[in-house]
């Protein structure tokens, strides 16, 4: 076999936290699973054979080698939060990009890439390109999944600003993990806002992933939700929210559930819950009303002629939204929720100053202008840090301490 051909997009290392012979020496090498569309339960899978594929990054293996190097810093932070059962804040930048990275370089997370473009570039294309055609092409985009990563490692630092708790399972039902493990839900938006769009830079951002059978990470809007945790440690003694946790694996998955073998029959087919069906990724035309600045959505497909008389229409894609969100009893909604909301599609946001300044990092990130040790610096440069609250600087101290 070619030298790193075989390229993981959830690593191994990761996975062993779930494997079904944990005990065996050097390291673990079978894992249990449920595959989705078989509906099959197979125990005692290959390890090695899961969430890869040849070449994913590419057949320059270089991308491939750099994440190795990445992966094996995050994997001691994983180790360091099972072993001391608690987060250290001045790893707050790395967790960051831990979440931001697994998150954007699944299988699942390519083809939602994929189908987005697919839908705008047909949109763009109709009345140029007969229909037929069209419906018959598949488009893609080219390196997606190194595009995925990254813009999500370019955009981690949106994410800064979010609480950070480390979820300890005391029940006897382990979490399970899947092959698309970061759940990103937004209660908060689903009860207030359910018609407008979903990001990262969100009120009420919620974000899950599960490190071992007695571990996740969690990470959600702190002006938005509260909890009864005076530490970032919240314990889960009830089996019900564990089960909810996984079903939200169930539902992010894309081919399959992994599960320790600790898990019983009847909770593992307690978290096979109905899947949604339809496409992986949201595709919305919105007609603008007249010549103001307001639009309605409509049911157009991108195959759909535009309404007589609208002159412009605004476009919005997503990943396609769970149909559950992160819902714990130590965790609850503020009365008073902090956001800035401008009744545009795009808000509520939790700081559209920061959301302004890691764009602009961003984008000079992805033109080769800088890199990502440099955030810091460029931070201090911008005009409108002097606007960002006091969570800033924190964050701030915290990563300095890390690097001394």
């Amino acid at each position: 076999m070619a030298d790193n051909k075989r390229q993981h997009y959830v690593p191994k290392s990761t996975l062993r936290h779930f494997a079904s012979d944990p005990n065996r020496h050097p390291k673990p090498r079978q894992i249990n699973l449920v595959n989705i569309a078989a509906a099959k339960v197979v125990r005692g899978a290959s390890l090695k054979e899961q969430c890869y594929q040849d070449y994913f990054y590419g057949k320059n293996t270089a991308i491939e080698k750099a994440l190795g190097q990445v992966e094996g810093y995050f994997s001691s932070l994983v180790r360091k939060m099972i072993g001391t059962r608690a987060i250290d804040e001045r790893d707050g930048w790395h967790l960051v990009q831990m979440v931001a990275l697994q998150k954007a370089r699944t299988l699942r997370a390519e083809e939602e890439l994929n189908g987005m473009m697919e839908k705008l570039i047909k949109l763009f294309m109709y009345n140029r390109v007969d229909e037929y055609d069209l419906r018959r092409s598949r488009i893609k985009v080219n390196n997606a999944s190194n595009r995925n990563v990254g813009h999500a490692l370019a955009l981690s630092p949106l994410m800064l600003d979010l609480k950070r708790f480390l979820l300890a399972n005391d029940t006897d039902v382990p979490f399970v993990i899947a092959d698309n493990p970061v759940v990103t839900t937004n209660w908060f938006a689903r009860i207030h806002h359910p018609r407008r769009a979903i990001g990262l830079a969100r009120s009420g951002l919620q974000m899950l992933l599960p490190i071992s059978p007695r571990f996740a990470l969690m990470m959600h809007d702190g002006n938005v939700y509260t909890t009864n945790s005076r530490i970032n440690v919240i314990s889960i003694s009830r089996a019900d929210e564990v089960t909810a946790l996984n079903e939200l694996q169930w539902l992010n998955a894309h081919k399959n559930v992994y599960f320790p073998p600790t898990l019983g029959v009847e909770f593992l087919e307690a978290m096979m819950i109905s899947r949604p069906e339809g496409g992986l990724s949201d595709f919305r035309r919105m007609e603008r009303i007249g010549d103001g600045d307001s639009y309605r959505a409509s049911d157009k497909d991108e195959f759909s002629p535009p309404t007589d008389g609208v002159k412009s229409e605004l476009v919005v894609t997503s990943a396609k939204a769970l149909s559950k969100d992160v819902r714990l009893r130590a965790v609850s909604m503020r009365n008073k929720p902090i956001f800035h909301d401008d009744g545009s599609l795009g808000s509520p946001q939790r700081d559209p100053a920061w959301e302004d300044i890691v764009g602009d990092f961003a984008r000079r990130v992805l033109g080769g202008e800088t890199d990502l040790t440099r955030f810091w610096d460029f931070v201090e440069g911008h005009p409108l840090a002097s606007s960002i609250g006091p969570w800033l600087r924190r964050a701030k101290r915290q990563s300095d301490l890390r690097r001394q």
